[in-house]
């Protein structure tokens, strides 16, 4: 998320709002739309199916089954993020040493895969 102060472009978290310190890690996704570390690390612990289809603050997409994990702040629920891009962030903070995170994929739900539709006959 970015917003313009007097002095000059403030880049913040889409799902804490905390500004970033220029130092702290965090992931861009498209539209510079951002995740910290610590956002990334509460949706992997509290990411859930929901109700309804949502759109991915960090990739774009949209119509996402409701049926795939997904986290919100619940403070600002408006900026939602997929399973897709919490693992793919989890991986990319895992690979750098200098990141104090460390990501093990089976202490995790595993990976979304879509229910299978019957083939048309």
């Amino acid at each position: 998320m970015q917003r313009e102060d007097p002095d000059g472009i403030v880049i913040s978290c889409d799902f804490c709002r905390r500004d970033w310190d220029g130092q702290e890690p965090m992931i861009e996704g498209h539209h510079g739309s951002i995740i910290c570390v610590p956002c990334l690390q509460r949706a992997l612990d509290h990411q859930a199916a929901g109700a309804e289809k949502f759109k991915c603050t960090l990739c774009l997409r949209f119509n996402m089954p409701a049926d795939m994990p997904h986290w919100a702040d619940p403070a600002h629920p408006e900026s939602v993020v997929c399973q897709d891009c919490i693992y793919q962030s989890a991986k990319a903070f895992h690979k750098n040493k200098e990141v104090p995170f460390r990501w093990d994929p089976f202490a995790y739900p595993p990976p979304y895969k879509p229910a299978a539709t019957p083939a048309a006959e």
